[in-house]
C-alpha cells in the first residue's frame, strides 16, 4: 500500500499512569497512545521543546503506545507520531499533543494521629498548579491543596474522628495519587500513614470517677458491641479503635495492654497516687 493513502490519526496522552517512585533526580516518563493506521509496519514518535520543532525521534516499532523516558522534569515537552511502511514514512505528523512528565511522589508524608489535622507537605516533581491529591482511605479529608513549586505540594489533611460518635479512619500507610489538570497522575504505595489514637481507648462514659482510667468497666462496655461490624445496630464507633469497620479481638487487645494505666496526656502510663 502506496503511504501516500494513509491516513491521519489521533494521538492522546493516557490518563492512566501506573504509580513511580523514583529518586528526584530522575527524570520523569509520559505514556502515549494512537490509532493503528492501516498498512503502516510501524510508528516514530517525534518530540521536542517546542511547538512543531521535534528534536528527537523514538522509532516504537509496530506499537500503537509506548512510554517516553528520561526526560527532564518540570519541562513542557511537544509530541507527535508518523507511521511507515516499505514505501516510507507518512508526510503527515498526527495532531499534536504536548505536556510535562507524570507527577512522581519521591518522600512520605509524617504520620498523622486520628482526630488530628495537620498541614501536609509532598515532595517529588511535575507537580502543576490546580494538581488535586487524593488519599486512598475515605476517612481522610484532603482540603487547601496548594503547589508552591512543581517539587512541592502543600495541602491539610484532616483525619477523622474529629468528633465523638464518628468512624475513625482505618489505621496504616496508604496511596497517595497526585494529578494534575491534564488528568496524568502518577501514584505512591505507603505514603500517608494513620496512626492510632490512644485517647480513645477510655470508652466507659457512665462513670466521672474512672475518666482517664482504664479499668474492668471499660472491658464490659467494648464486650457489650464485640463483634459488631459497620452497619450493625450494635456497631459503635468510639470502640473501633482501628477503624477498620469491625469491633473485634484487635481493638480488644489495645484496651487490655492497658489496662489500669491513667491518661497522661498524650499515652497510658502508671497511675500516681490519689488515682
Amino acid at each position: 500500500m502506496h503511504l501516500s493513502h494513509l491516513r491521519r490519526w489521533g494521538l492522546l496522552a493516557l490518563a492512566g499512569l501506573a504509580a513511580v517512585a523514583a529518586p528526584a533526580a530522575r527524570a520523569g516518563t509520559v505514556d502515549l497512545e494512537w490509532d493503528p493506521v492501516q498498512g503502516a509496519s510501524g510508528y516514530k514518535v517525534f518530540y521536542g521543546l517546542a511547538s512543531g520543532q521535534y528534536t528527537q525521534i523514538k522509532d516504537v516499532g509496530n506499537h500503537t503506545s509506548t512510554t517516553m523516558s528520561g526526560m527532564t522534569d518540570c519541562t513542557d515537552y511537544f509530541m507527535a507520531v508518523k507511521a511507515y511502511n516499505g514505501y516510507g514514512e507518512s508526510t503527515d505528523f498526527s495532531n499534536e499533543v504536548s505536556g510535562w512528565a507524570r507527577p512522581t511522589l519521591t518522600g512520605t508524608a509524617p504520620s498523622v494521629m486520628q482526630g488530628q489535622q495537620l498541614t501536609v507537605d509532598l515532595v517529588g516533581a511535575n507537580f502543576k498548579p490546580g494538581a488535586v491529591v487524593e488519599i486512598d482511605n475515605p476517612h481522610v479529608t484532603v482540603s487547601s491543596v496548594g503547589v508552591p513549586s512543581c517539587n512541592r505540594i502543600q495541602l491539610i489533611a484532616a483525619v477523622d474522628p474529629l468528633a465523638p460518635g464518628l468512624r475513625a479512619a482505618k489505621i496504616g500507610s496508604f496511596e497517595v495519587t497526585v494529578q494534575n489538570p491534564s488528568d496524568v497522575f502518577g501514584k505512591k504505595s505507603n505514603a500517608f500513614t494513620v496512626k492510632i489514637n490512644p485517647a480513645r481507648f477510655d470508652v466507659n462514659k457512665s462513670d466521672s470517677k474512672t475518666r482517664d482510667r482504664l479499668d474492668g468497666k471499660d472491658t464490659v462496655w467494648l464486650s457489650r458491641t464485640f463483634g459488631a461490624r459497620d452497619g450493625d445496630p450494635l456497631y459503635a464507633p468510639d470502640h473501633d479503635f482501628t477503624g477498620d469497620g469491625w469491633i473485634d479481638g484487635e481493638d480488644l487487645a489495645y484496651l487490655a495492654s492497658n489496662l489500669g494505666k491513667c491518661w497522661r496526656g498524650t499515652s497510658w502510663g502508671n497511675c500516681g497516687n490519689g488515682n
